[in-house]
């Protein structure tokens, strides 16, 4: 069985440093947002989210937005944090499971944040950014390219928010939702096939559903 992870939001405690990144990032260039804003489009990569806000954006700007959003990161990963039971369940579920790691987030951003907190990339088959497939999710083209990778077909998507639930549907496998997003969120969430409050819920979840 093959089971896919998103990572901000769902294996690591994010919200902060991604907000404080693209507030910062946008005020930088004189463009008016507000937290509820970004909110509104948690989960999609930055640049989509731009393109969303200010559809009138140059792409040179928004590369300049961009990098500054980078920069910005770079200099507050002291933020980031693995949640409190994402090491335990990880090295549980791998002595049974095939897990995959799918991120909207570049594949290099991927391994420094592995790296900063130390969750050991050995636990996934296979770790895939979204400067890797075509379309990032909520688009399913990171969980076909698993997929192929492994030759085998996913059984569920595991993330915390809409675009996790998307990904999941437009890919025809079940989507679990960790109820560890921004609060303001979670009314999206209800289309989920299944949601908990904790990774350290999951494996039982997976055993039950699967008998």
């Amino acid at each position: 069985m093959i089971i896919c992870f998103d990572l901000d939001g769902t294996l690591i405690d994010t919200e902060k440093w991604v907000l404080n990144g693209m507030l910062k990032s946008m005020r930088n260039h004189k463009l008016k947002v507000t937290k509820k804003d970004i909110l509104n489009l948690w989960g999609l990569p930055f640049r989509v989210v731009l393109k969303k806000l200010f559809p009138n954006l140059k792409k040179q700007e928004i590369e300049e937005i961009k990098k500054d959003f980078e920069k910005i990161r770079s200099e507050t990963e002291n933020m980031i944090k693995p949640f409190k039971n994402t090491k335990k369940t990880l090295k549980k579920l791998s002595k049974n499971y095939s897990l995959c790691l799918l991120s909207n987030n570049p594949h290099r951003i991927i391994i420094k944040v592995l790296d900063k907190t130390k969750i050991d990339k050995k636990l996934f088959k296979v770790i895939i950014g979204n400067d890797e497939v075509k379309r990032p999710k909520p688009f399913p083209d990171e969980i076909y390219k698993a997929e192929k990778k492994l030759n085998k077909k996913v059984t569920f998507m595991v993330g915390d928010t809409i675009q996790d639930i998307k990904t999941a549907k437009a890919a025809k496998i079940r989507s679990i939702i960790i109820l560890t997003g921004p609060k303001s969120t979670w009314k999206t969430l209800n289309k989920a096939n299944y949601k908990i409050k904790d990774i350290k819920e999951l494996p039982s979840l997976i055993k039950e559903v699967n008998k």
